[in-house]
This record gives C-alpha cells, structure tokens and sequence, in this order.
C-alpha cells in the first residue's frame, strides 16, 4: 500500500482519532443491550420479537438506566443462520459499541460470540442457545449461559420417562449444532440408565414433511420417540405425528425436548394433553410470575414462555451486578455475580466459576382440555428437580479458566 503524504497522513490520523472518541463518548452516554434473535425463520415464534419484549421489560422494571447511563436495547434478525449471527455480533461489539449481547438461538454462533466477546473486552449472555460447550472447553472468564443446556434438559426428560418403564428410543434431531448436543445428551442418559437408542435420524431446517421420519420410528421397537426440532419445525412435525396416532399413543410416547409453552399453544391442547415438558419457567406458577406476565402480555399479546423470560432474568441479574460493580466491565461483573445470589424469576440462582447459571427445573404435563380452566392455563407441574440435579457438576467442566488463579 503506498505511503500517504504527510498531511493527508496527519488528517487520516485525525480522523480515526475522532471517530474512536466519539465511538467511546457514546459508549460512556448509554449501556447498550443487544437481542441477537430469529425474527424470521423457524425459531422466531419460540424467542424473536417475545425475547426483544422481555428484555425491553427488564430494562423498564429495572428504572431505565445505570449508573447515570441510560439502557438502550437494540435487535437484530439473526434468521437462525449461525454465519449471519457471528457478521451481526462483530459488528455490535466494534461498531455500534454493544456492551452484551443475549439470546442467539444458534449454538453453533454462540460458541464463535463468546470467544469473540471475551476478544474484545464485551460479554455474552446465553439465554437461549443450549448446547453445554458454553461452559466446557468453549468457557470464557466474560461468558454466562444464563439458560438450560443441552445436558440437562436430556437427562431431566429421560430419567422421567425411566420412571414410566421407557427404555428405549427413537430420536429425530434437526440437523445443526442444538440438534447433534440434544442427539449426544440424550444417548448419554439413555445408556446411563440402561436404555438403548434405536435410531437417530437428522432433518435439515424449515422442512415440511416428517412422514418418512415418524412412520420409521411408528414401526420402531422404541418406547420414546424424542425429538429436538425447534418453534414452526416442531410444531409442523408435532401436527404430523398427530396423523399417525402418536399423539396420545398407547404404545409410544413422545418427548419434545425444546418445546414451550408458545408452542403448546400453536397446537392446543386436545393435540398436546399428557405431553411433559421440561421448563424453568412457567407464567403461573405464583404472583411474581403472573405479574410479569400481565405486563408481557400487555406488550406481546401472549403469555412469555421459558426461553423468553431467561431474557428478562438474565438481563436484570447483569443490570444487578452493573450497578452494584460499578462499572461495565465484563469481567468485574461476571465475577461479582459468581460470588453472589441471584433472582431467576423469583427463584434463586448461583453461577458457578464455569459460567454456568445452576437452578431448580420443573417437569410439567400439558393439560387436557377439561382440566384447564381459563386462558393460557395450559401446564401441570409434575415435580421440580433441583439444580445440583440437572446440571454436571464442576469438577466434570473442561472450562480452561476454573483452575487457573
């Protein structure tokens, strides 16, 4: 590249100068929070414009600002495509001076955005994306998987179907990172307690026909179908599975990992009844959760579902741990919220040294029709399962960081 003369060189000097200063200026005026979501594609009736809801929420109850700054949220459509999510985040953190990112629904990106943030001095807060690498090898000292993970909510859905005398299974997993982490955990607890997996079968994304995939695992041995297809995929295979008398079964029963209360209503309950569910949330379970939700609903027009609210919990912890730090600083804050109770929707949380978020999970029935009582009524809380029950525990974690001083 050829040199620029002296005063051009000086001018271009200048430039760079002033746009970084006026870069950090805004930095020090304003706390932004970025909602990296899917607001498009399959997974955008899961999380989407109800993620954005609910960190706008969060911020709202929270009073608006921090430390003399006020709170901004911004959003981005990420259309469930990891590459695109990674373009977006780079951008946030360097251009728009993004101080934390939530939500991305893509494993496979959060993984590149938290090694990414943890570069550039910003922090990630995983509310939604699943997969436990987040908290393995993929740790980083500026990383909070705020959500549930892959791991757990396999091991908290096979052990309750052991309990009903199911062994064996038949899974049908998309075809991406959550889907491989969910086909993996589940193999694991299976084999762990003394079941076996008939078969996995992969699907690609936005599919439409699930015929193939549900009549081989019909004429399967296995007593579980379970599958991992996420938001209109799920619900689209879940219609189908309808068709062929999956949905109740006598002989088989089906296990829909990631499902959520957004989806229990995009089929109802006649379809759903006797479904269980692995959720941390569920909006009416006492009067702080059915206080939020009115204001959500107010908002959204429908009720927040699990992966939503971790938006609005997790973005009020980080807010915590700002104010009482003081200042913004990834590490600072992550640190101080390791060392500190925190509220996860009116129940306690603790995050470990690996960055991962350890709290009571609930399993939940679907109601039949003539059970539920008024709208939204949708979920039977079967029993809770403490948290040192559904996470590994520490001394399993690969994190790099845990050890060091």
């Amino acid at each position: 590249m050829p040199q620029l003369p002296g005063i051009l060189a000086a001018r271009f000097a200048a430039i760079v100068i002033v746009a970084v200063s006026l870069q950090a200026r805004a930095g020090d005026r304003e706390l932004t929070i970025g909602v990296l979501t899917d607001l498009s594609s399959f997974a955008a009736s899961s999380m989407g414009p109800g993620s954005v809801v609910a960190t706008k929420l969060a911020v709202q109850d929270f009073g608006g600002s921090v430390l003399g700054k006020p709170i901004k949220v911004i959003a981005a459509d990420m259309q469930s495509r990891p590459d695109l999510a990674v373009t977006l985040a780079q951008h946030w953190y360097d251009v728009d001076g993004v101080d934390v990112i939530v939500d991305v629904p893509a494993s496979a990106a959060a993984i590149t955005i938290q090694r990414m943030a943890y570069e550039k001095k910003k922090l990630l807060l995983a509310t939604v994306a699943a997969t436990s690498e987040l908290t393995g090898k993929a740790c980083t000292p500026t990383g909070v998987h705020w959500g549930l993970d892959t791991q757990g909510t396999a091991d908290t859905m096979v052990a309750a179907f052991r309990q009903q005398k199911a062994k064996n299974w038949f899974l049908i997993m998309p075809d991406y990172a959550v889907g491989k982490a969910v086909a993996a955990a589940t193999q694991a607890a299976v084999t762990k307690n003394g079941g076996r997996i008939v078969q996995t079968i992969f699907f690609p994304p936005n599919s439409e026909d699930y015929t193939t995939y549900l009549l081989e695992a019909q004429h399967s041995e296995a007593d579980v179908i379970g599958v991992g297809a996420i938001g209109r995929d799920l619900v689209t295979l879940i219609k189908q599975a309808g068709e062929f008398d999956i949905l109740p079964s006598s002989r088989q029963r089906l296990a829909a990992f990631l499902m959520n209360l957004t989806d229990v209503d995009a089929l109802g309950l006649k379809t759903l009844q006797g479904v269980w569910l692995v959720q941390d949330f569920y909006w009416d379970s006492n009067d702080e959760t059915r206080a939020y939700a009115k204001k959500f609903f107010a908002m959204h027009h429908k009720m927040p579902n699990f992966t939503q609210t971790a938006n609005y919990s997790g973005v009020t912890a980080y807010l915590t741990a700002v104010k009482a730090v003081g200042t913004t600083d990834p590490e600072k804050v992550v640190a101080w919220m390791k060392t500190h109770t925190l509220d996860r929707s009116g129940k306690p949380a603790t995050l470990r040294a690996d960055g991962r978020a350890i709290f009571d999970v609930d399993l939940y029935r679907v109601k039949s029709p003539s059970e539920s009582k008024y709208p939204w009524d949708y979920l039977k809380l079967v029993r809770t399962i403490p948290g040192r029950d559904v996470f590994p525990p520490l001394s399993v974690s690969q994190c790099p960081f845990i050890h060091q001083p």
